[in-house]
């Protein structure tokens, strides 16, 4: 049997096995998701490298599916989140309502999304992405009623994109006969300018809402909060990158980079990229403006994604050898970060049973590996050496900088900058500080969610000193879009502005860490460990029930600073027109009444009408 449909046999087979061994066992349940998972990622990694193709008719249709590096890409992002979520669930669902429910929804998320990267028509890339949008919907609405309102609108913008994307398919369609991929690139420059440009926004639509970006992010806040975090690790970190993915074949194997050649131009991008661009840079500040003012670590988390997520479109809208390769690098590289981070968090609720920052801290002695991930993440994520975010946002500059962007450039590392206040919110928040009194006698979790963490966050280290790993892999997926690779030599990165060196920067980062530690221990030696209430307080004493760590209304005066851009709420202009058109649907039930007899009257009335101006009408 060829590989590819004996993978998506084995996921298909494992969401359905799952869900009926569940009723028996809770292990078997899980073992059967994390074995299925494991199975099919062990026969996708001898894909690698691999141009495989499998085709077959279906109702006179030609479905395709095949594999290629930017598909293996994507699907090494599938595979890996897929398997340490599936593993991290085994400790963190146990004892929880539903979990046969539970696995097979996760199943048949990443068997869509595996569907998704190695299809090579419209068809089948339409039909994995609505089980993809319907199975993930069953995982936001898990909770059931608190999560009502968050799937509905999950929902709603789900159906918008799909809508757009089945209109773009049929379109194609009508125009070439087929729904290959490799058609609709021979074919796209045949269409004319205006069908291009519908063509591009309709695909747009479909694929910008399942990667959040503004305005049609409104969905992503709730439904990465309130769905189970191991979920939403692979919710944000592999599910988003579909909405990427589409991007990349839009611009890259669609052919929709070749309207660079027949619209107005801007510094050498076409003006829909540049369009694009400036959606991804908005989508990159207000989200990080966003997730600095919430109180609930996963919320947080969820507009921190949304920020990230603007970098990635920012970077692909370039269409530069250099402007892609950032985008796919911090597409991974999101994946990693907030993966971990997702994890990190959901950990903490699972021993905390809260996820309000201003209810937490102290949590460093009791969740010290915990404690070691988030710092990790928040480094990855701020973009600063030695992790792997330094060269993922170094890329970005530096593309941005290469096509004389400035301006563009100045709002990403602005962004990038206040996503330190956000960052550091969370860790001080949650580890440091006063710990509150009932939460002196929690542990660190089992070693089952553990491993996960720590595996994502040792990858950040990994990727921040040898990222050619990386590069390599992105290389053959451009070379596959026919891009120029980008020029790299292990550790060298290079570019017309100037070169970096990843492992130099990371060999001085940790010679400087390394006499910061032994300057501390050798001249501060009279150095003790003092208590949180050993501190001067005028005199005073603080009882135990004072508490002096400062975690409500944080960065309060930002808040009032960047109020302009907080107070304009995308969901409000949806509410308002939603109201609206329940106010048309309310006059039009005056015509459309279901009575046979109102129907009838109006075709004399129209008969009537008729019969009075059909002189006018000869």
């Amino acid at each position: 049997m060829e590989t590819i449909p004996l993978i998506l046999s084995i996921l298909f087979g494992t969401a359905v096995a799952s869900y009926i061994v569940g009723k028996l066992n809770y292990l078997l349940k899980v073992g059967t998701s994390i074995v299925g998972l494991l199975w099919a990622g062990w026969l996708f990694l001898g894909l690698q490298g691999t141009q495989s193709l499998y085709s077959f008719k279906v109702l006179g249709f030609d479905i395709i599916w095949r594999m290629n590096p930017l598909s293996w890409l994507f699907g090494m992002i599938i595979f890996g989140l897929a398997i340490l979520a599936a593993i991290f669930s085994g400790s963190y669902m146990k004892g929880k309502e539903r979990v046969d429910f539970y696995c097979f929804a996760m199943c048949m998320t990443v068997a869509s999304m595996f569907g998704i990267v190695v299809s090579g028509d419209l068809l089948s890339f339409f039909f994995f992405w609505e089980i993809m949008t319907w199975s993930s919907f069953l995982m936001v609405i898990y909770y059931r009623f608190e999560a009502q309102a968050a799937g509905l609108r999950y929902f709603v913008m789900s159906m918008i994109g799909a809508y757009a994307m089945l209109t773009a398919l049929l379109i194609v369609y009508a125009q070439l006969g087929t729904f290959s991929f490799d058609a609709l690139s021979a074919g796209w420059s045949g269409f004319s300018l205006a069908l291009q440009i519908w063509l591009f926004v309709l695909f747009v639509i479909g694929f910008a809402v399942k990667a959040a970006m503004m305005p049609l992010h409104t969905w992503a806040p709730d439904a990465y909060t309130l769905s189970p975090s191991p979920f939403t690790a692979l919710f944000s970190g592999a599910l988003s990158k579909m909405g990427i993915y589409g991007l990349a074949l839009l611009f890259f194997v669609f052919g929709a980079g070749k309207l660079a050649s027949n619209v107005v131009t801007i510094q050498g991008i076409s003006l829909p990229g540049y369009i694009l661009a400036w959606f991804g840079a908005i989508t990159a500040l207000l989200g990080t403006f966003k997730a600095i003012v919430q109180d609930d670590a996963k919320k947080l988390l969820a507009y921190s994604s949304i920020g990230q997520l603007g970098y990635i479109i920012l970077g692909f809208s370039l269409s530069t050898s250099m402007g892609v390769t950032a985008g796919l690098f911090q597409a991974v590289n999101h994946a990693i970060f907030k993966g971990m981070l997702f994890l990190a968090v959901g950990a903490v609720f699972y021993r905390t049973g809260t996820r309000k920052l201003s209810e937490m801290g102290g949590l460093i002695t009791r969740m010290p590996y915990t404690f070691f991930v988030v710092l990790l993440g928040i480094i990855t994520v701020a973009g600063m050496p030695p992790l792997s975010g330094f060269t993922g946002k170094w890329l970005i500059y530096e593309a941005l900088i290469e096509k004389h962007l400035i301006f563009l450039a100045v709002v990403a590392f602005g962004a990038s900058t206040a996503a330190f206040l956000y960052l550091y919110r969370l860790i001080f928040t949650i580890f440091l500080g006063q710990r509150p009194k009932r939460f002196d006698d929690i542990k660190e979790v089992p070693w089952m969610m553990r491993a996960p963490m720590l595996v994502l966050a040792l990858l950040t280290i990994y990727l921040g000193f040898y990222p050619y790993h990386l590069l390599d892999l992105i290389n053959q997926a451009q070379v596959s879009m026919g891009i120029a690779p980008f020029d790299l030599s292990h550790s060298m990165l290079f570019n017309s502005y100037g070169n970096v060196d990843t492992m130099t920067v990371m060999n001085i980062v940790a010679v400087v860490f390394f006499i910061v530690f032994i300057l501390f221990n050798t001249l501060y030696k009279r150095s003790r460990k003092v208590g949180l209430k050993d501190i001067h307080t005028s005199g005073e004493v603080p009882g135990e029930e004072i508490n002096l760590h400062y975690a409500v209304d944080f960065y309060q005066p930002f808040a009032r600073g960047v109020s302009f851009f907080l107070k304009r709420s995308v969901s409000k202009i949806y509410a308002s027109l939603a109201d609206n058109l329940e106010g048309f649907f309310d006059v039009m039930r005056y015509i459309y009444t279901g009575n046979g007899q109102t129907y009838a009257l109006f075709v004399i009335v129209a008969l009537a009408f008729l019969f009075l101006v059909k002189d006018l009408l000869v």
